[in-house]
């Protein structure tokens, strides 16, 4: 692998780390019209939309799809897989060979550098704890993002009786906001006026960061739909914008081969496997 796509992979990567473990320290933007809430008759709309986009949550046990990663203006290709409960992958590829892949399991999040031989881990348990998410960071809420399906943090997918425990509001160009809020945090999923969610958002008072994440594109497959491009930004301590395009969906096959460390692989520390990529990204 020549030093352009070799930084270039390694750049992605530690952004994606960095993304991935940003997700529970999140914040929001909003632009609802109002606070005020909505009449009987826009709450009975607000509800009929809101099952329009739950419906479309219909069950799967995996799915793989191509994955196009673009971040600062570099891009390279790669493979999504999911079996839904059990792993979330997503790697990269360079001339169609895996050298680098983020792997996330009900229990811990794997980073693994396939150049360098290389791997770090860090339990999802422990890092939910310190900052007292415990019921939000979990694999099914990475599921959820990566599918653009609303969820209920300590109950998975939102489904057609969870309406009401969203506060709805109406926003500019026929959106609708619907606001999950906790002494913590709230938790905002924006709705377009064709009942596509376009945006899931966090907003945690305490911390000074902000995390979205944003979809367009929904691709049909079979009786839901998946969005195909995905924008996420986070800003604070550590300031990053990267996309996901999706492509070539597909439900039913294999979610790929689990990461098997050999004698080859080193494990370091999850502070030691990003310092390795900083430095060699120069």
């Amino acid at each position: 692998m020549n030093n352009i796509s070799r930084h270039t992979t390694l750049h992605l990567l530690q952004g994606l780390c960095l993304l991935l473990l940003l997700l529970p320290l999140s914040a929001c933007r909003s632009s609802k019209q109002s606070t005020g809430g909505l009449t009987q008759e826009q709450l009975g709309t607000a509800r009929t939309r809101y099952e329009a986009v739950v419906a479309r949550n219909t069950t799967y046990t995996t799915m793989q799809a191509k994955v196009k990663y673009g971040m600062e203006g570099k891009s390279l290709g790669g493979r999504l897989y999911i079996d839904h409960g059990k792993r979330v992958t997503l790697t990269v590829t360079v001339l169609g060979i895996e050298v680098a892949r983020i792997e996330a399991t009900p229990d811990q999040v794997l980073v693994v550098d396939k150049v360098d031989k290389v791997y770090a881990r860090t339990s999802i348990a422990e890092a939910a704890a310190r900052i007292g998410l415990q019921d939000e960071a979990r694999l099914e809420t990475l599921e959820a993002l990566l599918l653009g399906r609303m969820y209920l943090p300590g109950s998975g997918e939102a489904a057609k009786g969870d309406f009401a425990k969203f506060a709805w509001y109406p926003m500019d160009g026929g959106e609708m906001q619907a606001d999950y809020l906790t002494e913590r945090y709230q938790l905002s999923y924006v709705l377009d006026a064709a009942n596509q969610l376009v945006a899931t958002q966090v907003r945690v008072p305490d911390r000074e960061s902000t995390f979205v994440w944003e979809y367009a594109g929904p691709l049909t497959l079979e009786q839901t739909s998946v969005p195909a491009q995905h924008t996420l930004t986070a800003t604070g301590s550590h300031s990053l914008s990267a996309t996901l395009t999706l492509s070539a969906p597909a439900l039913g096959k294999k979610a790929g081969s689990a990461f098997r460390a050999t004698d080859a692989y080193r494990e370091v520390t999850f502070a030691e496997l990003l310092e390795i990529l900083k430095n060699l990204k120069h």
